[in-house]
């Protein structure tokens, strides 16, 4: 994302969070006086009426926070079921008793009391929808730093298995490096030199060198003086 464009994208996402709470706000507070009504047409008075509300849209309130918590750890699916389940168990109870306390028939009297509660649920799919995208994009972003790790761990694994297999005598070849590990060809004939040239720096058997080719076959033994009197020329004998 280029930069320009953070600052519209954070300013959207702030007034997102905003009229999602506002929205909540203002339908649970008509939510709970439809549910009041209800109660109070339902033989509760007092305080026993004013209370009877929050038993309904508290579990809205619970499993939307819940859902918030678990979007934002990302949660196993399962994991998130109960919370589902709560948030749509009080979203059933709260547009039954909202709907409920209607005295008439209309459908629009009752569509309009059924607004509250389904306004509330709409706002929370919104917002956990834009959470849901919004970390995922932050995890991916934060795994992009890995990624060398891995590319260096890699290396550092096909740095070792090539020393073993020259210390067998069978070298791994700059191929077989790069498609068993997934390295650029490039890293995997890095390697091949620095190894080779580390292996000929500390053989054990002076005097042999096998240059190895890129299938991993090594070339023909080139034997080089091996007793103090070959390393003389011919006019030196004499």
């Amino acid at each position: 994302m280029t930069g320009i464009l953070r600052a519209p994208r954070l300013a959207a996402l702030v007034a997102i969070a905003v009229l999602v709470a506002s929205a909540s706000a203002v339908s649970f507070a008509e939510s709970y006086r439809g549910l009041f009504l209800w109660a109070h047409e339902h033989g509760l008075s007092g305080p026993w009426a004013a209370i009877w509300p929050l038993q309904v849209d508290v579990f809205i309130a619970v499993g939307e926070l819940a859902l918030f918590v678990a979007l934002a750890d990302r949660w196993a699916p399962r994991s998130r079921a109960a919370a589902w389940a709560v948030t749509l168990a009080g979203l059933a109870v709260s547009v039954a008793g909202n709907v409920g306390h209607i005295a008439g028939h209309s459908a629009a009297s009752r569509a309009t009391a059924a607004v509250p509660p389904l306004a509330a649920a709409a706002s929370l799919a919104v917002g956990l929808g834009v959470l849901k995208r919004v970390v995922e994009r932050h995890h991916q972003a934060a795994a992009q730093p890995g990624q060398a790790t891995v590319a260096g761990s890699a290396e550092e694994a096909a740095r070792m298995a090539l020393s073993a297999s020259v210390a067998a005598r069978s070298p791994l070849s700059q191929r077989a490096l790069a498609d068993r590990f997934g390295i650029p060809r490039s890293a995997a004939a890095k390697l091949h030199r620095e190894v080779l040239a580390e292996s000929n720096g500390h053989s054990g058997a002076p005097g042999i060198t096998r240059p190895i080719t890129d299938s991993g076959a090594p070339a023909s033994a080139q034997v080089t003086a091996s007793r103090p009197g070959d390393s003389l020329s011919p006019a030196t004998r004499k």
